[in-house]
């Protein structure tokens, strides 16, 4: 009976325990539901909230995803709010600000800091940077966060101004943290003063400070030469008869000063016991440096807008002059304080060059427009007297924060004198300087538009060359020249129709673009041309000289593409005019055999160029040897050759006469001179015992540009000058005695040496050799030639020899053929020979190879580089 009892009380516990257990159980859950249910409520009321703030709000989850936003928040960020919630905030954060959010996220997650408060970037749906204040804090459930509630606050304005006013930046931004507003009461019947938490911190002092309670704390800081003036405004507060509104500075116990804004007023109790004085402080320091700055500002704008060579005017809305600077009173003819206030049309009276037609005012434009304007090129300025200036001018609007126009300023100066400038400058670029022709180069421009033109196959393409202008240059000199070409050119130009084209394309040639002519009508101008040309009679000091011209023409038609090949068909039938006897016209025709063999010599010209660019020429070698070999070295010539695009090497006399021609003569000659000093110099300067003699043509005599080169070459090449002979032509001498003394004086002078090539060719050379001292004379190979069958020829040589060496000059036999020559050769005295009977050409860098292996000449070579 005892066990049972024992078992039923043992029962009974237990029963009781399982219903306390579920008695507890169920207030457990019924509180947590009560907790949750106060959670959803507040979640309710806080979604309320959010949705009507105005400051930008949101709810996140813990890993950033948008889980509501508020429309403010959607307004700041350029989104709608489904657009936004399909972003994350990871997303519209600026990725250099992610960092530091991040990781105060994490200490916030982590339960380290209950909230965060930070100065971040977001990115707009525009693109646009936007500053923000962005303040976390998270709500958490059974300790666990649910979500995130983000308080953000656009400070993008604040950041920008801060940016512009660095100067006042700092001060600023301490205003901004220090807080806003200090609130503060005053009571006269019981002389109580009240301070909130703000006023303590704008007059930087500690509540309970001597004085705290009443006036006297407030005296105290009150800087000495500003109380008299505030005290007496704020005894008229207390009496009511006005409002304080005014600043005053207060001077803090570490003895900085600060300004204070303050605005009071009496306000009476409802119960009419008390009169209070309510007032307001806040801190302007900042704003006050910031008025200093822009103080500053305006006044170095005022000075550079009155010293910047520009004229500057501004208006209001409706163009009315509001600001003038002494530039645009000096175009403009207005003072400024005549102009104020009257329209801005008034003032600047614009039309076109002409005169014409007044022009749309840039100012008008750009007020009504709201875009930055141009005036158009051309542009006249008539001033207040009548002058008139060409200007330059740009206007732009003048707007407000929110876009709207609110004036317009426009900037011009006076171009009147650059652009006539630039005129001048494009007519000398378009035009001849010594006959105010057209020169070559617009020349082929108009040729370009006409060969582009529709049925421009009706124009004629004429080329003139006078015949004799060079005996007219030559003997009464480069100014009668001159003058001879200006009164040619008025004779041409007295001719040709209007409309018709002129050029001088240099030297003594002309150029003539007949438009829309048929063949028969150009052939009759160019007759007449011709004939009104032959009709001059040039008279220069008592001289009196008789010209003429030869002509050629070319019709554009379908045939003719480019420039290139029309002014080629045209000097190929002018040089058939005067093959056929100078003072005559000729029309190209692809059939005529004088023309198509000049043609082949105008396409050779036209591949020499690009023959240099593709560095296809060669430079060979001869032997030239002495007569008696134990007083002489051996030497060398180098000759030129050229590789065409097939691979064939083509010997000088292909392409030499349409180099001399065409004016590529000078461009060879540099470039041998650049492979034999420049390239070719270390392994020339291997061989002490060669020498190199260079030959130049007669166009490389007549360039000025030449002698600089070649001295650029001398001072940098390896190779002393010592080692180094210039030969020259002795046709080349005669012509040019003047040219060609100085220059290779000038070469003698560096310690080079010089030679005459094809001596006795023209036999006026025993006149001037004492007056042209050379090194070295070759004599011409057509007295060489039939030496052994002619006895004029060999007492001509014999002359020549005996004529050198009382000189003291050096002779070289040129084409020896035969070895049997070389005996009556050494009779004769000739110191060199040279010739087939001697050797062949071979490759320079075969001679070089040789040279290194001892084969040849062992005692040394004299190399002479020729290009022809």
């Amino acid at each position: 009976m005892q066990g049972v009892l024992i078992g039923a009380v043992t029962v009974t516990v237990v029963l009781l325990a399982v219903l306390l257990a579920a008695l507890f159980l169920r207030c457990v859950l019924r509180r947590n539901r009560a907790e949750l249910a106060q959670v959803k409520d507040s979640e309710i009321r806080f979604r309320l909230a959010m949705k009507h703030s105005s400051i930008g709000m949101a709810l996140l989850s813990p890993r950033g995803e948008w889980q509501a936003v508020n429309h403010a928040l959607c307004d700041l960020a350029g989104y709608d709010e489904a657009g936004l919630l399909s972003t994350s905030f990871q997303d519209i954060s600026h990725p250099d600000d992610l960092l530091k959010s991040r990781g105060m996220l994490a200490d916030l997650l982590s339960g380290d800091i209950t909230g965060y408060s930070l100065e971040q970037r977001f990115i707009t749906r525009r693109g646009d940077d936007l500053w923000v204040r962005l303040s976390v804090s998270a709500v958490r459930v059974e300790g666990q966060v649910s979500y995130l509630i983000a308080q953000v606050e656009n400070i993008h304005a604040a950041k920008l101004s801060e940016q512009a006013l660095q100067e006042s930046r700092h001060r600023l931004q301490m205003a901004l943290e220090v807080g806003g507003v200090g609130i503060w009461q005053y009571s006269p019947q019981s002389d109580v003063l009240f301070w909130d938490e703000r006023m303590y911190e704008l007059y930087g002092v500690q509540p309970g400070a001597p004085g705290d309670g009443t006036l006297q704390i407030w005296r105290d800081q009150v800087h000495p030469d500003d109380y008299t003036d505030i005290n007496a405004a704020f005894q008229r507060v207390i009496a009511g008869e006005e409002d304080l509104d005014t600043e005053f500075r207060t001077l803090r116990p570490g003895g900085e000063i600060r300004h204070i804004r303050v605005r009071a007023e009496t306000v009476v109790r409802s119960d009419g016991a008390e009169t209070l004085v309510v007032g307001t402080n806040w801190d302007v320091t900042a704003e006050k440096g910031m008025q200093q700055s822009l103080a500053h500002e305006k006044e170095r704008l005022r000075v550079t807008l009155t010293s910047i060579a520009d004229g500057v005017v501004a208006t209001d809305e409706i163009g009315r002059v509001t600001f003038m600077n002494p530039v645009a009173e000096s175009l403009t003819g207005w003072r400024e304080a005549e102009a104020e206030g009257l329209p801005v049309g008034d003032i600047l009276m614009l039309s076109d060059d002409n005169a014409t037609m007044p022009i749309p005012n840039p100012i008008s434009v750009a007020l009504s427009g709201g875009d930055v304007c141009f005036l158009r090129e051309g542009s006249m300025l008539q001033s207040r007297d009548g002058s008139r200036y060409e200007i330059q001018d740009s206007a732009a609007p003048l707007k407000s924060a929110d876009g709207q126009v609110t004036g317009a300023v426009m900037v011009f100066r006076d171009v009147t004198s650059r652009r006539a400038m630039q005129k001048k400058l494009r007519y000398h670029a378009t035009h001849d300087a010594l006959t105010g022709l057209t020169n070559r180069r617009e020349f082929e421009n108009t040729l370009q538009e006409s060969l582009d033109e529709p049925g421009g196959e009706h124009s004629m393409l004429c080329f003139i060359d006078l015949d004799r202008f060079k005996v007219v240059n030559d003997t009464a000199g480069h100014v009668a020249g001159d003058a001879l070409l200006r009164e040619c050119a008025r004779v041409i130009g007295r001719q040709v129709r209007e409309g018709d084209v002129v050029a001088r394309l240099g030297g003594d040639e002309f150029g003539l673009l007949l438009r829309h002519c048929p063949a028969q009508r150009a052939i009759q101008i160019a007759e007449r041309l011709i004939g009104a040309l032959g009709d001059i009679r040039f008279a220069w000091k008592e001289s009196l000289y008789d010209i003429g011209a030869s002509a050629g023409l070319v019709q554009l038609d379908a045939n003719v593409i480019t420039v290139e090949e029309a002014m080629s068909r045209a000097d190929v039938a002018c040089y058939a005019a005067k093959h056929r006897g100078r003072n005559q016209v000729s029309v190209y025709t692809p059939d005529d055999s004088e023309a198509s063999r000049r043609h082949l010599e105008l396409q050779m010209a036209a591949g020499l160029r690009e023959s240099l660019e593709s560095n296809r020429f060669l430079l060979y070698a001869q032997e030239i040897r002495p007569i008696d070999a134990s007083t002489e070295p051996s030497h060398y010539e180098v000759l030129l050759r050229l590789r065409d695009r097939n691979g064939d090497i083509l010997n000088p006399g292909s392409f030499i006469p349409a180099a001399e021609r065409y004016q590529m003569m000078p461009h060879i000659d540099r470039w041998v001179l650049t492979q034999l000093l420049v390239t070719l110099s270390d392994e020339l300067a291997a061989l002490p015992q060669l020498n190199i003699a260079i030959n130049l043509s007669a166009t490389s005599l007549d360039d000025p540009t030449f002698m600089p080169f070649l001295e650029s070459l001398l001072s940098k090449t390896s190779l002393s000058p010592e080692r180094l002979t210039f030969e020259i032509t002795e046709t080349t001498v005669v012509n040019q005695l003047s040219s060609a003394s100085d220059l290779l004086g000038r070469i003698r002078e560096q310690g080079c040496k010089v030679a005459l090539d094809d001596f006795g060719s023209g036999f006026s050379s025993f006149s001037y050799l004492k007056h042209f001292p050379v090194d070295f004379i070759k004599i011409d190979g057509s007295f060489v030639r039939n030496l052994l069958h002619s006895s004029v020829d060999r007492t001509i040589v014999e002359s020549i020899n005996e004529v050198a060496h009382r000189l003291g000059v050096k002779t070289v036999a040129e084409y020896v053929e035969e070895h049997a020559l070389i005996g009556v050769l050494e009779e004769a005295g000739v110191d060199f020979v040279q010739g087939y009977a001697i050797g062949r050409p071979q490759p320079l860098s075969a001679l070089f190879e040789q040279q290194h292996r001892g084969v040849g000449s062992p005692d040394g070579a004299e190399v002479v580089a020729r290009s022809r």
